[in-house]
């Protein structure tokens, strides 16, 4: 490097310093080589800072290149991390991705699954239009209930089917929905296509459903739940309202319940009473009966109608019939007893005193039966002696009538005639006494045959025409021919027809008329009528209800009647009746009476009844059967226990 040169100075003024110095007046020597020595010196300083700069400059390179060095480093750092970053969101997109295809997955099954719960709910569930109310979707349960096709409620509202015609309008229950997200109707009545009332609980509420809002409605049918309620609070009425005690309690016999008739029986008060033991109400001797019923219900049985003792608030012992049930949970598990004691203490009085009378009872009729079988017997007896002599003395004097006796004058003979006549009046009398006895005893029994009932009244007018000749009455009769022959005892409807002819020539005064008529039942085809009628005296009114009972005769009046003894139109009453007819009487004072009774066509039979006991079951059947077929009636069992039982029962 050369002084004096600016180029290698490098200092920016040196041109204008040249200039300056070749234009100036030339220095001496010394001045000159001081100029120079000082530029020299200029120059080194220049130098210097030069190098100072060079080294400053070669620093900040250093510097630079490290920064450049750490940039790079940075740079790389930068990449890789970008590279990471990369790696990453390719790997955050591939899991969106997976994300993405599982949720539209799980959508797909979300969808699917509450479609099957739609389909398959015992619920009926509406969806509406959120903006019209309108029905878009109904599930099979709703149409079920309803009785409407899904066609007939897609498409319109809620207020526009007739099942729901009590709910408030569409448009409120919207605004409703609108406003709250949700509507309740707790109690809501409707009425099925077919007719049928169930009761719903019907809720709405409005979600999103995608990119859009829908309403769900809930129907429930509650009528069973309604019903069970109405049922319940009956049971608790009936519970609080029960005369008899009804008491809860739980296994260990502590009280959980007790109702006013619990109080009125034993004098406590459910305040005193819950929670206590049911020991207090037990008599001290009887203390095991609470563990046994407890023991019971525990092992899945019962208590009823159990009769026992027990003790009430102000010591009184009472009769009390217990019934103890097991209250169970959900699961069937026994949790507790139910008891219902009744008060039988005045019915245990009534009934010992009702045994006393019952035991008196008993006892009279005992007395009274002894004493019904002497007079029977008295009476049988009394017949049976009378009659033979009876006879015996009828026969002789019948005899000495005919004159085998030897010849008699007018006057013996008339007396013998009333002699004769007495004595067929008694035989009448002893043997209405005797059939009477028979009815007693069960003895008295009827002979169906075929006969023609015209042919027993012509023969019974006849055998009464001298009795009505006697008295100038006329006997006539109207019978109806073309009647076919009937099933009947011939003399027991011989013995009824001459009774009642014989009580209506008493009845009738001299000159009267009685006409016997045969015909048809007006009031069933399947019986005839035979009618006694006169013209006689008639009978009261307040009379007639007593004329067919035993020893029943007439004291007052015209129609007091002559000799009897009030057997004749009573056994006449039960000889229709075992004919299986009927019997009555018409009557007014001073016109007359008519006696009529009724007798069926077909013949009065009675099926027999027969048993057949035999072990081996196809035997009973061919048996039974067989009898059948016989016109009896059959009743079979496979043991002697219940043959006995079907016996008895017969």
């Amino acid at each position: 490097m050369r002084k004096g040169s600016g180029e290698e100075t490098g200092g920016p003024n040196a041109d204008k310093k040249d200039a300056v110095l070749e234009s100036a007046p030339k220095p001496k020597r010394h001045t000159r080589i001081e100029r120079a020595e000082t530029r020299m010196e200029q120059a080194e300083v220049r130098t210097e800072q030069a190098n100072t700069r060079t080294e400053q400059a070669e620093k900040r390179t250093e510097r630079a290149e490290t920064r450049t060095e750490r940039a790079e480093t940075r740079t790389e750092r930068a990449n890789t991390r970008t590279e990471q970053a990369e790696t990453r969101t390719e790997q955050a997109e591939t899991r969106s991705e997976r994300a993405e295809t599982q949720s539209e997955h799980a959508m797909r099954t979300s969808e699917i699954s509450y479609r099957r719960l739609f389909e398959a709910a015992r619920d009926g569930i509406l969806i509406l239009d959120v903006d019209t109310g309108r029905i878009s979707d109904v599930n099979p349960f709703l149409i079920e209930l309803l009785g409407f096709s899904h066609a007939e409620m897609v498409g319109k509202t809620v207020g526009e089917l007739s099942p729901f015609k009590d709910i408030e309008s569409n448009k409120v229950m919207l605004e409703r929905l609108q406003r709250d997200g949700y509507v309740r109707y707790e109690d809501l009545p409707l009425e099925t296509r077919d007719g049928r009332h169930v009761a719903v609980e019907f809720v709405s509420n409005v979600y999103q459903a995608g990119d859009k809002k829908v309403i769900q409605c809930n129907i429930r049918d509650i009528t069973e739940r309604k019903r069970t309620e109405l049922a319940s609070i009956r049971l608790a009425a009936i519970i609080e309202s029960s005369d008899d005690a009804i008491i809860g309690k739980d296994l260990n016999g502590v009280i959980t319940s007790w109702n006013k008739g619990a109080e009125q029986i034993f004098g406590y008060s459910d305040t005193e009473m819950m929670g206590t033991s049911i020991m207090r109400l037990i008599p001290a001797d009887r203390q095991d009966e609470a563990n046994q019923i407890l023991g019971k219900i525990r092992s899945g049985k019962s208590v009823e109608h159990f009769e026992t003792l027990r003790q009430t608030k102000d010591g009184r012992l009472i009769d009390v019939s217990v019934t103890a049930s097991a209250i169970k949970d959900a699961t069937g598990k026994a949790i507790g007893v139910s008891k219902v004691a009744r008060n039988i203490t005045e019915r245990k009085r009534a009934e010992k005193k009702m045994h006393n009378i019952q035991a008196q009872l008993e006892q009279t009729n005992r007395n009274l039966t002894k004493r019904s079988q002497e007079i029977q017997y008295f009476y049988h007896t009394l017949s049976h002696e009378l009659k033979t002599p009876l006879t015996a003395a009828r026969e002789f004097v019948s005899l000495v009538i005919d004159g085998l006796a030897g010849e008699l004058n007018a006057t013996q003979l008339n007396y013998l005639g009333i002699a004769k006549k007495s004595c067929t009046e008694l035989a009448v009398y002893i043997n209405d006494l005797l059939d009477a006895t028979r009815l007693d005893t069960g003895k008295l029994h009827i002979e169906l045959k075929a006969v023609s009932l015209a042919a027993i009244i012509q023969r019974a007018i006849a055998v009464m025409e001298p009795v009505a000749a006697r008295k100038k009455i006329r006997l006539s009769e109207e019978l109806d021919t073309d009647l076919t022959d009937v099933m009947v005892d011939e003399s027991r409807i011989m013995q009824i027809l001459t009774n009642l002819l014989n009580n209506a020539l008493k009845f009738t005064f001299e000159g009267g008329e009685i006409i016997v008529k045969l015909a048809e039942y007006s009031k069933s085809s399947e019986c005839v009528q035979i009618s006694v009628t006169d013209n006689g005296c008639g009978i009261p009114k307040d009379k007639i209800d007593n004329l067919f009972h035993r020893f029943y005769q007439i004291k007052n009046g015209d129609a007091t009647p002559e000799k009897g003894v009030g057997l004749g139109l009573y056994l006449c009453r039960e000889l229709v009746l075992m004919h299986r007819g009927s019997i009555w009487v018409e009557s007014a004072l001073g016109k007359g009476s008519t006696f009529s009774f009724t007798i069926p066509k077909e013949p009065a039979t009675k099926t027999a009844h027969i048993l057949v006991v035999d072990d081996d079951g196809e035997v009973r059947e061919a048996l039974g059967r067989v009898l059948k077929e016989d016109g009896f009636d059959v009743a079979t069992v496979a043991r002697g226990s219940k043959a006995l039982n079907e016996g008895i029962n017969k």
